[in-house]
């Protein structure tokens, strides 16, 4: 995406700002969604189309690792996709749950981690949300340098490969790492 620049008339400096330049539509008309949302000050970071009228389904369960199979049932059953990408959107919730698990508060006794799956248009948007880093303070999930030495640090790799669109969001505490996987 290729800035434009603009210059800023509400004061009298002479100061140019950079905005993204909005997408372009695609023949069909449809503005194609950003694959990745980098800016951590952006608010907007997890789209939600109101009009679909369909509400999202959210399941809180405790954090500890015997969750992740009665996760990755209830959200495939829900999400009502092809089974190859049941298949990507299990690993892709496995991965997520387990770094809430091992990261963050929600592992400690008595954490819960809250995982919501909302079916819009064209896509099904899968949000994990932990109960902030150990320590406190905030923390942003992002895709580590590859180190094949080390053991771990791929999950978000593969999060990134795999899913359409994904991002992060830091709120009251919590912290949330959403996908989308596009309709097949």
């Amino acid at each position: 995406m290729e800035p434009r620049r603009e210059r800023n008339t509400a004061s009298n400096d002479d100061i140019e700002e950079v905005v993204p330049r909005p997408p372009c539509p695609t023949p069909s008309g449809r503005v194609p969604l950003q694959r990745r949302t980098v800016d951590p000050r952006d608010r907007v970071a997890i789209l939600v189309e109101v009009e679909s009228g369909e509400l999202g389904h959210s399941i809180t369960v405790p954090g500890v690792a015997e969750q992740t199979g009665v996760l990755r049932r209830q959200l495939s059953a829900l999400a009502l996709l092809p089974e190859a990408q049941t298949d990507v959107l299990q690993g892709l919730v496995t991965e997520l749950f387990t770094n809430a698990v091992r990261h963050t508060r929600s592992g400690l006794p008595g954490g819960r981690v809250a995982v919501t799956l909302h079916r819009l248009r064209g896509r099904v948007q899968v949000r994990v949300t932990d109960q902030g880093p150990r320590g406190g303070g905030v923390r942003t999930p992002h895709v580590r340098e590859q180190d094949l030495d080390r053991e771990g640090g791929f999950g978000l790799r593969l999060v990134a490969m795999q899913a359409d669109r994904w991002g992060t969001l830091s709120e009251g505490g919590r912290t949330t790492v959403w996908f989308e996987l596009d309709r097949g």
